[in-house]
């Protein structure tokens, strides 16, 4: 078994994202898609000779599928909506209103597309017309600054169901276009069955305050336990599908979401680590190979099927756009529109769905490269036309931090802390309780039923009550909003770990207490910094998901301004640096900053600047 061919596919995927570094615009699938129509062209690797890169190339799309499970977060897909507006749909009735009339339209204009000459299934074309691409919409959301927004959750959780349903949809129709009406469809229920009862025992097993600390313990740099075992929930779902004869891409889909349901506030770092070892080698493999198979010189030979481009671009814009009219119950005109037109993102999936139509002989080769070549188009295409239209949104002041709890003293007293270190901070207040500006000590309000509409600009949400059941009623209201970044003060330890199973960052005083003491008696000095309002300085806890900082000495490293790094979370475990200490992907560093700088500080660690 050769690795030249390997050797030379790695060395493309290390060269594309440099060449295309300076086109932003061009996402680096596209590029590895172009380099190996060029490597199949040029002869260099012929189509489906090299054994290990199709055993690379098909881990890869395993890959693919899995981390694309894990960006599906089910707390968030089925959150409920706030009690206080029974006139408005929820998100994920919403979202599930859009999906079945695109796959409505999909079913339609799939039919259509073959009428006009489209070699190709019809169902399986109205899945890849419904489709949408996550790797793509996902960092427009975020850098346009509405992902948190009822907008952003709107589109975000409709292209979440979309993948998710495509993936089980496509399973049904293969079987179907393979086997028939049969017995074998009810494999499908067999792995759900699976991933059920995995889901189960894994949520009670790994919440175990002792299971969480042996893990931790075994999850340091030579060992990545927690990666490991994502790794092995991975292949044994693949292997499951295997033995259902069903694809495999349903298997690995779902293992990914097991992994999203099983992972904790304090796994941040896993994410990255999975992310470097599928992008860093087989998700590229996958895509390189792809285009070494795209039998490009039968799209040319048939100019017909280039002709239906245009035609496969107004079908997909009308099955979207149409569907995401019902985005205007919450949205405004141009923020509809734009939302449809983004949704109308297409590749990783639909790649995927297009490759396996091939190889059961559901799409000839033409219809493959046709199906790709428009996958292209629209992420080039559709993230400028959302951009065009889609108001730009200006920047943001600082945004207000809001305290549910009043007029508990601790709700006050924070609340005073808060202001003393120069920022804004208002008060929540449920149904049925009144109070004035004056008995709040100065501060504002937000009332309940005020709140859907200034969520946007909450920039904390601190519930401080007395009760733990008022308090959970509270984090359930503020995330069915789309706020995400709550702190709950739990008042019986033994609740501790049903908070964090909604993912909100808790503080008990019963537990911390000892650790605050400690704290003061071998750092004084450094908890008077922490607590003094006299300059104008700001801890950040920031997960470092910058690649170009990742495996570098903290010496070699300059932050903006006079920024302190203070400690670094690995898998648990509290690191004191020196400037010889080398920072990890996933890390969580406390930096003190200057508070001016601390966008910057946080953008530059995240990867984000």
């Amino acid at each position: 078994m050769s690795f030249t061919p390997l050797l030379i596919v790695i060395a493309l995927a290390f060269l594309v994202p440099l060449l295309l570094s300076r086109f932003k615009a061009v996402p680096v699938i596209v590029g590895e898609i172009v380099a190996g129509i060029l490597l199949a062209v040029s002869g260099l690797v012929p189509a489906g000779e090299s054994e290990l890169l199709i055993l690379f190339s098909d881990i890869g799309l395993a890959f693919l599928m899995f981390l694309a499970g894990i960006e599906v977060n089910l707390q968030r897909l089925f959150i409920r909506n706030a009690p206080h507006k029974p006139k408005q749909l929820p998100i994920p009735l919403l979202a599930s209103f859009i999906y079945a009339a695109t796959l409505a339209l999909g079913v339609a204009g799939g039919y259509l597309l073959v009428a006009w000459g489209l070699e190709g299934n019809p169902h399986l074309l109205a899945l890849i017309l419904t489709g949408t691409s996550l790797g793509v919409l996902l960092p427009i959301l975020k850098t346009s600054g509405i992902l948190n927004d009822d907008e952003g959750q709107l589109v975000f959780i409709t292209a979440a169901m979309a993948d998710f349903l495509t993936v089980i949809l496509m399973t049904v129709v293969v079987i179907l276009q393979t086997q028939g009406l049969s017995l074998e469809i009810l494999s499908i229920l067999l792995i759900f069955v699976a991933f059920l009862v995995a889901a189960r025992i894994g949520m009670r097993y790994f919440r175990i305050p002792a299971v969480q600390r042996f893990f931790d313990d075994l999850s340091h740099t030579t060992v990545q336990l927690k990666v490991r075992g994502a790794i092995v929930i991975l292949l044994a779902f693949v292997v499951l599908s295997q033995a259902l004869g069903i694809e495999l891409i349903l298997g690995a889909f779902l293992a990914g979401m097991l992994v999203s349901l099983f992972k904790s506030p304090e796994d941040e770092g896993l994410i990255p680590k999975l992310e470097a070892f599928g992008f860093g080698l087989f998700i590229p493999v996958f895509f390189i190979n792809t285009g070494v198979n795209l039998d490009i010189t039968s799209l040319f030979a048939n100019p017909r099927s280039l002709v239906l481009l245009p035609a496969l671009l107004g079908v997909s814009l009308v099955v979207k756009v149409l569907p995401a009219l019902l985005l205007r119950l919450r949205t405004p005109w141009r923020e509809t529109i734009s939302s449809g037109i983004l949704l109308n993102t297409h590749l990783s999936l639909e790649v995927a769905v297009a490759i396996i139509g091939e190889r059961l002989g559901l799409f000839t080769p033409a219809a493959t490269s046709l199906i790709i070549l428009f996958c292209v188009v629209t992420v080039l295409v559709m993230p400028l036309l959302y951009q065009a239209i889609h108001p730009r949104t200006s920047a943001q002041p600082l945004r207000w931090h809001l305290i549910a709890g009043f007029p508990h003293p601790l709700a006050g007293t924070v609340a005073r802390e808060l202001a003393a270190h120069g920022d804004e901070v208002r008060y929540y207040l449920p149904q049925g309780v009144s109070s004035d500006t004056a008995e709040m000590g100065g501060f504002e309000s937000v009332r309940e039923e005020h709140l859907a509409g200034l969520a946007g600009e909450v920039r904390t949400f601190l519930v401080l009550g007395s009760k733990d059941g008022e308090n959970e009623a509270v984090v359930n209201l503020a995330q069915g909003l789309g706020i995400s970044q709550l702190v709950v003060l739990v008042n019986e330890p033994g609740n501790l770990e049903r908070f964090k199973a909604l993912g909100v960052q808790v503080f008990s005083p019963m537990l911390y207490r000892p650790t605050i003491l400690t704290l003061m008696a071998r750092n004084p000095s450094f908890l008077e910094l922490l607590t003094s309002t006299v300059d104008d300085r700001e801890l950040l806890e920031v997960c470092l998901c910058n690649r170009e900082i990742g495996d570098r000495a903290l010496k070699d490293i300059h932050l903006p301004g006079d920024s302190l790094v203070l400690s670094v979370n690995r898998a648990g475990e509290v690191i004191i640096p020196h400037g010889s200490t080398r920072l990890e992907q996933g890390d969580i560093i406390a930096v003190l900053v200057d508070r001016e700088l601390a966008d910057q500080v946080r953008a530059y660690l995240e990867g984000l600047s």
